[in-house]
């Protein structure tokens, strides 16, 4: 029993020197990503200075980006990434640009979108340093990440799921024009 009573005041002191969060922090780590994302240049302004690894540039007046994972070891690459870049082919006037973001050393990921004919921009991730709302956090390889013109983050799906992305893009631009209406009704009202 007196070890039972030793690990509970143990633990006691231990959670006692824990931060609690509590809102106001949480506010102001939400004021400082604000800041940095303001701070941060637009995406087309990222992308106009970075490095390609094919001679293909991306359209630097796109509503969207989307940036593919995807690397040379990876079966499931292999199977879904052509049927992506096929099906983006396509859809000429998306307003997305898909953009591969290179996993792998530099001459491996330039052989491999030569290889595999991936006619999109490449680029390795270090060209862009850090860009909010760029996110893989759970994915696996391949995964897509869209992000709007300012970083904003949009969505990101893997595997399969990277086919969504016209469903994505549709479903982001109405609740834009919701978010629209929404405020000149509430400016009409006087709010």
């Amino acid at each position: 029993m007196k070890r039972f009573y030793h690990i509970l005041i143990v633990m006691l002191v231990a959670l006692s020197v824990l931060p609690v969060p509590c809102a106001a922090d949480d506010d102001a780590v939400e004021q400082a990503e604000k800041k940095a994302a303001k701070s941060m240049p637009a995406i087309p302004a990222l992308l106009a200075e970075a490095k390609y690894l094919t001679r293909k540039k991306p359209n630097l007046k796109a509503e969207y980006y989307g940036f593919l994972r995807s690397a040379s070891w990876c079966v499931p690459c292999q199977v879904f990434v052509p049927k992506l870049l096929k099906e983006y082919r396509k859809m000429k006037g998306a307003k997305m640009e898909l953009i591969l973001l290179g996993q792998e050393d530099e001459a491996v990921v330039k052989n491999y979108m030569k290889e595999h004919d991936y006619n999109i921009p490449g680029v390795m991730p270090a060209e862009l340093g850090t860009v909010p709302g760029l996110s893989y956090e759970g994915l696996g390889f391949p995964s897509l990440c869209i992000v709007d013109a300012e970083g904003n983050f949009i969505a990101s799906n893997g595997g399969t799921n990277m086919m969504k992305w016209k469903d994505i893009l549709k479903e982001h631009k109405k609740q834009l024009q919701k978010e629209k209406r929404e405020a000149r009704k509430n400016s009409a009202k006087g709010e």
